[in-house]
């Protein structure tokens, strides 16, 4: 499903390649206090495959344990279908571009999950109560099938192109050629 916002799919929510890792990268990646797989290094999936911006502003990893656990507890009182979230954007995001999202698999996740194979999908969590614009609509979901056929769920979809000022969590899916990983996000819109 293609929207008239630039890069990504949209989805407002309301309410493995078994590739080894060349020697020199099965050292443990960022965030070093998460899981890590050096046989499976995107099966996590908690976006160390592919790298992010949004509204030109670099998705970075929580790097520090205590800062990670801080906002986990936050995010928990804020909005309890938002988990793990390792990434953040640093500065506030102008709202008329945070839905301006760039993906593209680095170094580590190059060979696994290969080059995009098409936009990222992006499911966004208004973590302060803004209101949204959106519209419901039935989708397929490729990746569970029953008797082979996608099950099909509804979805809320983004209808304005602009995020009011507030804090959100981005569940970022970058779709490669070879397999998928996803980030969860905590940025803040500038007022």
């Amino acid at each position: 499903m293609t929207t008239p916002f630039a890069g990504a799919r949209w989805a407002l929510v309301v309410a493995l390649a078994a590739t080894a890792l060349p020697a020199a990268a099965q050292q443990v990646p960022p965030p070093s206090y998460a899981s890590f797989s050096e046989r499976l290094p995107c099966v996590h999936r908690i976006g160390r495959c592919f790298d992010a911006t949004i509204g030109g502003k670099p998705v970075e990893v929580i790097a520090d344990k205590a800062e990670f656990e801080k906002l986990k507890a936050l995010l928990q009182t804020l909005n309890s279908n938002v988990r793990d979230v390792h990434w953040i954007v640093r500065e506030p995001v102008l709202g008329t571009l945070a839905l301006d999202v760039e993906t593209r698999a680095n170094t580590l996740g190059l060979p696994l999950v290969g080059d995009e194979k098409e936009e990222p999908d992006v499911t966004v969590y208004a973590l302060d109560g803004q209101d949204l614009e959106s519209e419901s609509e039935l989708v397929a979901q490729q990746s569970v099938r029953v008797n082979g056929q996608p099950v099909v769920t509804q979805q809320e979809t983004l209808t304005q192109d602009f995020l009011p000022p507030g804090r959100y969590a981005f569940a970022i899916k970058y779709l490669g050629r070879k397999n998928w990983d996803r980030k969860w996000v905590f940025l803040t819109v500038a007022k």
